[in-house]
């Protein structure tokens, strides 16, 4: 199967094409100084012996309203040395890690808006994401991920919907994903040319704008893209206490007109579409569910790398099973998924009866 077969992302090896999205176990006990701590390292640990190639952590904070990220920096001697815990853990199995950054936004579903904020703010902030990336490498992390999908801050930049400034930093796509670019370049210009800076895509109102945003990040220098979910208009109206969890994931737009026989999801499709576009690696995402699906969609051509969310939390042993039973599913596909609240109440963890 193709999807076990080694693939080379920028200058690094993967053991295979099988990614673990980033997903945060919320309910799980985190560590001292805003650090990840020893229950959550050891929720990874045993997703890595299974050996998926490459690994994005849930988001770490960049700075700011740090309780949205349930207080993960990447800054103070303790966060640190759990990030090099992680990356050790990682590659004495043979896997790759990527530690996602993202600027803890609440999100548009919150009312949140860039238009208005200073570009001496907005420098501040792009030091955040430089310097955790350069403290994340030198813990011996493979790279970062930056989170640009999701109604986080970098996705308010880059979309239309949200982005209405009239400055550098707003206007045309190049404008609008300026600030990511900034990053981007900075990192690179201090990190090693092996060091992997990805980007986490969040879709637009069309597919049109899709293309020319993923052309635009290739063009900016990411290593790959990561396409999901983007902004949703609709929840512009929704109240301030409106729980996060409902409101994810989020869409701006109805059903794609895509092949009848495209037995995948919009966000999958846009992702397909997207890499008929791009040469720089393009991970699809979101309800894939088996490694049979995985693999159908690379003998498709439709991606690169395959990631798998859902599966990988409901069934540490996710990968393990599916080298038995490739049309095995990790993930019960609960209408509420307990883990935007307490993974432990997962049905899946019950029935298994571990992290």
């Amino acid at each position: 199967m193709q999807i076990y077969e080694p693939y080379r992302l920028k200058n690094t090896e993967l053991a295979n094409r099988i990614v673990i999205a980033p997903m945060c176990p919320f309910g799980v006990e985190e560590g001292e100084d805003n650090s990840i701590g020893e229950e959550i390292i050891e929720y990874y640990r045993k997703r890595f012996i299974t050996k998926p190639g490459l690994v994005v952590s849930h988001a770490f904070t960049v700075g700011g309203k740090v309780e949205v990220l349930r207080g993960f920096g990447l800054t103070n001697e303790k966060q640190l040395r759990d990030v090099k815990k992680l990356a050790d853990l990682a590659h004495e199995n043979g896997v790759k890690l990527v530690i996602q950054l993202a600027y803890p936004s609440g999100g548009h579903h919150r009312h949140d808006t860039i238009d208005f904020w200073r570009q001496d703010e907005l420098k501040d902030t792009e030091d955040g994401f430089v310097q955790s990336a350069l403290n994340v490498r030198d813990a011996g992390v493979d790279g970062v991920e930056l989170h640009g999908a999701n109604m986080f801050f970098l996705n308010l930049f880059s979309s239309p919907i949200t982005n209405h400034r009239i400055d550098e930093f707003g206007g045309d796509i190049s404008g609008r994903l300026r600030l990511a670019s900034n990053i981007i370049s900075r990192i690179k210009e201090k990190a090693d040319k092996d060091f992997i800076v990805g980007y986490r895509m969040g879709w637009n109102k069309d597919l049109e704008t899709d293309i020319e945003t993923a052309k635009e990040l290739e063009k900016i220098g990411a290593d790959y893209i990561h396409v999901s979910y983007g902004i949703r208009e609709s929840d512009r109206y929704m109240p301030k206490e409106y729980p996060s969890f409902v409101a994810f994931p989020g869409t701006t737009r109805e059903k794609q007109i895509g092949p009848e026989d495209f037995d995948y999801n919009d966000v999958v499709y846009t992702g397909k579409e997207i890499h008929k576009h791009v040469k720089l690696p393009v991970i699809l995402v979101d309800e894939i569910w088996t490694i049979a699906r995985g693999e159908e969609l690379l003998k498709q051509d439709a991606g690169d790398l395959i990631a798998y969310g859902r599966p990988f939390l409901g069934d540490d042993r996710f990968l393990e099973r599916s080298q038995e039973d490739p049309y095995y599913g990790g993930c019960f596909r609960c209408k509420e998924c307990a883990w935007f609240y307490d993974c432990k109440q997962c049905p899946r963890v019950k029935e298994r009866g571990y992290i």
